[in-house]
């Protein structure tokens, strides 16, 4: 399902996909992983994959702060968007980025389907939301 928002073009797959993965997927399209830049923002990527699924499945985005990601090559710790886009954002869900275990360096949303952003394995297997920015 794409759809257009303030002139970007964001496509929902429900592919279950690690982060890798999923950003190969959306770079096989000219795209990535969407960042997410404003609260607005936030409130529609949740509609999209609402319609998309009719839940709130859980859902990559384009966050991470691994340096070794095979496709970003982003310092570790760091959080940064895989699109390039400065990293602003602020809302995490309560607790969240806690980098349980020792191996949380990738973003996803719809935690337990709830209103909830969170740092995640990357290997774990979720769909995943790519956006084409247009100029």
């Amino acid at each position: 399902m794409s759809t257009l928002y303030v002139q970007n073009c964001y496509l929902f797959n429900d592919t279950a996909s690690t982060w890798d993965d999923a950003e190969a997927a959306c770079n096989q399209l000219n795209a990535h992983l969407t960042s997410i830049q404003t609260p607005d923002q936030y409130a529609f990527l949740r509609v999209l994959i609402e319609k998309a699924t009719g839940a709130n499945t859980r859902t990559w985005v384009g966050g991470t702060n691994l340096q070794d990601r095979p496709i970003t090559g982003m310092q570790n710790g760091a959080w940064t968007w895989v699109d390039g886009t400065l990293f602003t954002f602020t809302n995490w869900g309560p607790g969240e980025p806690n980098n349980a275990g020792g191996n949380e360096h990738c973003m996803d949303i719809n935690v337990r389907g709830q209103d909830y952003v969170n740092d995640e394995n990357c290997d774990t297997m979720n769909a995943f939301i790519c956006v084409i920015h247009n100029p």
